[in-house]
């Protein structure tokens, strides 16, 4: 008897929950420290109740050391985004991923009752599409090797 696979549906299945965050008062420096140390593009902003304020993205970063002379003076919520599309954990991928697609965003911070609980990213998205992709590949070549 085969066994049945099941795919991921909602944001809740693929989205990342050790989300790094910083607060709007913190200085630029520390937002590009913990995206050196740390290997992701975006950093979400929160107050000090877990409710999002806003999001950085590494090219905010750039742009704002391309054009600030003096970045010991900049804090997050001088480079931050406040209007931040969001979803909700039990959104479904196909929605969260035709909002990336038609906003051109990277990333859509996962908040549930006002707090966030997660990010959902692009490479979150691709490691579902290649799990998804690698599993119908196998099925169609049944005698390919199983990982």
């Amino acid at each position: 008897m085969a066994v049945q696979k099941t795919y991921p549906q909602q944001v809740k299945e693929v989205m990342t929950r050790d989300v790094v965050a910083l607060g709007p008062e913190q200085p630029f420096a520390q937002a590009l420290a913990l995206l050196a140390q740390h290997r992701f593009r975006h950093l979400l902003v929160t107050d000090a109740d877990a409710r999002l304020a806003g999001v950085i993205s590494d090219r905010d970063l750039l742009r704002c050391m391309s054009r600030e002379a003096d970045l010991g003076r900049v804090t997050v919520a001088d480079i931050m985004w406040s209007a931040v599309v969001t979803v909700q954990p039990d959104t479904s991928l196909s929605e969260a991923a035709a909002q990336m697609l038609s906003r051109r965003i990277n990333c859509l911070p996962v908040v549930e009752n006002d707090r966030v609980c997660g990010i959902l990213t692009s490479t979150d998205l691709l490691q579902a599409f290649h799990n998804l992709q690698t599993h119908i590949e196998r099925e169609a070549v049944p005698d390919a090797p199983q990982e």
